[in-house]
């Protein structure tokens, strides 16, 4: 069987401490949640991408909105640098 934790206020939940150890969690990680076909949900710890980790990673000819690009990043959204 595997942890167990309780819905609280907010839907907030807490990562089991034994989880967050053997996966070596901390602050800089957030959850992705995705619920299959099946109903079944998965989740996904990932560390938190910085813009700053970004920089120098793509090339563009045009100017660049780096406010609009760093919230594009933050949703998740696909980025054209083409």
């Amino acid at each position: 069987m595997g942890e167990i934790t309780k819905l609280y206020n907010g839907f907030q939940t807490v990562v089991p401490s034994k989880i967050r150890k053997k996966l070596n969690l901390d602050l800089d990680y957030i959850v992705e949640w995705n619920i299959s076909d099946d109903n079944k949900v998965e989740i996904e710890f990932r560390k938190k991408t910085d813009f700053l980790d970004l920089v120098g990673m793509v090339s563009s000819k045009d100017n660049t909105d780096s406010v609009k690009l760093q919230r594009k990043l933050r949703n998740g959204e696909k980025v054209d640098f083409s």
